[in-house]
């Protein structure tokens, strides 16, 4: 066997070992929306419409936080290359700034997009049901961005089991929230939407303190030493975590514009588009998952020098994600009406979300490739291609002909997802093209390094 070969075994274990884990917690991240769009659909067609609705503003602001935060798998994972200690914890304290900055705005713009909403348009049992669970799991936020900041720090260092035992726990007490706020179980009052929400809420803020009980227990019960705010390194934080945010804001900004267009059309083509969105959400977490090893794996590569191991962690990931998400699409495409059925008993829902889901099983392999890419770029140091594929993919592409056939063609809310998978598409293409480009020849890969970072921070 040779040295080549050996390389790809030992580097396909090594990311199967670390994305393993990850990609649990992303897909107990999402299963947490999944449980909820499951309960709301046993609560009324009406409630299933409202909770998507909600879910759509609060993760459409939610999502690009958490975009802008993306930038610290650079800078932890090249700093853990390096071995960099010094480094990894001013970057470690500083983050905490950052977090703190996005919070708040994200909040601010959650709120306010809501209750804008809510203004313009006639109030109805959906307009009722979007209130109510939104301004309430606004509360969650602060939760949601700390848990990340503490998992993309151990996660750069490779400590991911813990993490994923903890979002599996708080995904269980979350069903239980759930059946008991939301339907009224064991004697408890019956919130519906409301309890869903508020379920979240408690699940996430239990899921922070844990994470925050194990980060404590493994700095040997010492905190980290608290830093003033380093206007140097926000930047730097900034000038990847921008673009990242960016990237993140056009793709889930196309299907939030999707969501907001369909919702003209009726409680039951909404209903059909939550769901299905739900279930593309809930497969893309698994490529998701491989595009934070992607990045960690390319990143401290990078970071210690062999740029001819990045390239190959990086088109592991990829590959994967390709695999994986076959598989998702033959499932799909086998068995649409049971999967649908899962989620809701309306008779029209379930036919309106046949054709929906016949398209995302075509879009599965796409979807794959380009977050995939989008990770392995993120361990170089390049998130401004993620973000202009984006713009150039969801929009232009995308989003207008989903408009066209949607309302000009009269093809409904297929039409619309017509548009969206070939959005998806091109993304993957653009992205997979640049990746390619960018590592093809191996003396001329560069990456936006720590020191090149600094550098241009000043």
């Amino acid at each position: 066997m040779t040295a080549r070969h050996i390389s790809l075994r030992a580097e396909l274990r090594d990311t199967l070992k670390l994305a393993g884990p990850i990609v649990l917690s992303q897909v107990g991240n999402m299963s947490m929306g999944l449980v909820d769009t499951l309960v709301a659909g046993r609560i009324s067609t009406t409630a299933l419409a409202g909770l998507g609705l909600a879910a759509n503003v609060f993760w459409t602001f939610t999502s690009v936080g958490i975009g802008c935060l993306l930038a610290l798998d650079t800078f932890f994972a090249q700093s853990v290359g390096a071995r960099d200690e010094r480094g990894l914890a001013r970057y470690f304290a500083q983050s905490f700034w950052l977090c703190g900055f996005v919070t708040v705005a994200v909040a601010v713009l959650t709120l306010g997009g809501a209750g804008l909403y809510l203004r313009l348009t006639t109030p109805d049992a959906t307009k009722a049901a979007f209130g109510s669970y939104v301004f309430t799991v606004a509360w969650s936020l602060p939760g949601i961005f700390l848990f990340f900041l503490l998992q993309r720090y151990w996660q750069a260092r490779h400590h991911v089991l813990s993490f994923a035992l903890i979002i599996v726990g708080a995904n269980v007490l979350h069903l239980a929230g759930n059946l008991a706020l939301g339907l009224g179980w064991w004697g408890c009052p019956r919130l519906e939407v409301k309890g869903l929400a508020w379920s979240t809420v408690i699940s996430r803020s239990l899921m922070l303190l844990a994470a925050a009980v194990y980060t404590w227990r493994r700095f040997n019960r010492t905190a980290p030493r608290f830093e003033r705010f380093d206007g140097t390194t926000q930047r730097q934080f900034l000038k990847l975590g921008l673009p990242a945010a960016g990237h993140v804001a056009l793709e889930v900004g196309a299907f939030g514009l999707a969501t907001l267009l369909v919702a003209v059309l009726g409680a039951v083509p909404l209903a059909a588009h939550h769901v299905c969105l739900m279930m593309a959400a809930f497969t893309f977490m698994f490529p998701l998952g491989l595009s934070s090893a992607a990045a960690v794996r390319v990143g401290r590569f990078i970071g210690a020098g062999e740029p001819a191991h990045a390239r190959t962690a990086g088109w592991i990931c990829i590959g994967l994600s390709i695999g994986v998400m076959a598989c998702f699409a033959i499932g799909y495409l086998l068995m649409p009406r049971l999967l649908l059925g899962w989620f809701t008993h309306d008779p029209a829902v379930i036919e309106a979300g046949l054709g929906i889901l016949f398209l995302v099983a075509l879009f599965q392999i796409a979807d794959g490739v380009q977050v995939s890419t989008t990770g392995a770029l993120r361990g170089l140091g390049n998130t401004r291609a993620a973000f202009v594929a984006n713009l150039i993919g969801h929009y232009p592409i995308g989003l207008a002909l989903g408009i066209v056939l949607c309302f000009v063609m009269q093809r409904g809310v297929t039409g619309m997802w017509v548009g969206l998978a070939s959005g998806l598409a091109s993304v993957g293409i653009i992205l997979l093209c640049v990746w390619r480009h960018r590592t093809r020849d191996l003396t001329q890969l560069r990456s936006v390094t720590l020191a090149e970072a600094a550098r241009s921070g000043n």
